[in-house]
């Protein structure tokens, strides 16, 4: 990162925290993971609070901070609507712990869950282009595709789509803008096919 990368990036956090922190409580965490119940993650937010772990490359965690601020985001603008897709989530997250539920139900939840990150990923890299933070835009859509796609094998697979993010074969295949929400609740069955290689 050079020095007008570094000044953009703490004028970013800056200005981040004095316009979230009178809203929630925000964290930062010099460890590479964060321990959620049975969830490990590199960050989360909900109403209350907003954490990130910041052992990793400064990249990714920024990536994941500006994410979690847009999830704060939609809290605030559109409030009945993030806590109906929260819902899902938590939904999801019974399910995958073995509680049983309509295949209805399950279906619901993640069209729930696509809508809510793919609304939230818009607004990531809206909020990225922006403030010109140092992240690389086209990477950073890739990953957002795969994230968003990944909810697709988890519901064929009863099991969370860790790869979506972390195997690059998986997230480099995927557009380097972000897909369309009908293409994420319907996608092509070649952008789903990445999810079945090794």
């Amino acid at each position: 990162m050079n020095q007008e990368e570094k000044n953009k990036f703490a004028s970013f956090l800056g200005r981040s925290i004095l316009k979230y922190h009178k809203k929630i409580k925000i964290s930062f965490h010099p460890s590479e993971k964060l321990v959620q119940g049975k969830v490990e993650s590199t960050g989360w937010a909900d109403n209350k609070e907003l954490r990130i772990a910041t052992a990793g490359d400064v990249n990714v965690w920024l990536g994941v901070f500006v994410h979690e601020t847009c999830h704060v985001d939609q809290g605030i603008e559109r409030p009945e609507w993030t806590k109906q897709c929260e819902m899902g989530v938590g939904t999801i997250d019974e399910w995958l712990a073995g509680k049983k539920y309509s295949k209805t139900k399950i279906k619901q939840s993640i069209t729930e869950v696509i809508e809510l990150e793919w609304d939230c990923e818009w607004r990531s890299l809206f909020k990225i282009k922006s403030n010109k933070l140092p992240i690389n835009i086209r990477e950073y859509a890739q990953m957002a595709n795969a994230y968003i796609l990944g909810y697709h094998w988890t519901l064929k697979n009863r099991k969370w789509c860790k790869k979506s993010y972390s195997n690059e074969k998986i997230w480099k295949a995927m557009p380097t803008k972000l897909i369309p929400l009908s293409s994420a609740l319907y996608p092509d069955k070649e952008l789903i096919g990445a999810f079945d290689e090794p």
